[in-house]
């Protein structure tokens, strides 16, 4: 199994549009063959940071992932909303 992690920070004033534009990757990587799970968490400490975290079947679920439609659209559009780049871990989990 593939996990990968994002810590995302969103501009101040911007969460609810990053909200809105970040609904459209959860909602089609969670539907994808591949996927185990697929959730976006806020911060509770924070108004302003975020995390995703990712669960694949395997190295091909990502690949096929990242060539979705609804994630080539975050990638052009997610430096729109942060304050820096996103901090990316990536980890092989073997059941």
């Amino acid at each position: 199994m593939k996990v990968i992690n994002v810590e995302l920070s969103v501009i101040p004033g911007k969460q609810a549009a990053y909200e809105a534009f970040i609904a459209d990757l959860v909602a089609g990587s969670s539907s994808e063959a591949g996927n185990i799970s697929y959730h976006h968490y806020k911060d509770v400490d924070s108004k302003t940071d975020y995390e995703i975290i990712e669960h694949w079947k395997d190295a091909d679920a990502v690949e096929f992932h990242n060539n979705t439609p609804h994630f080539q659209k975050f990638l052009s559009g997610i430096g729109d909303f942060l304050t820096k780049d996103p901090v990316i871990i990536r980890m092989d989990y073997d059941e």
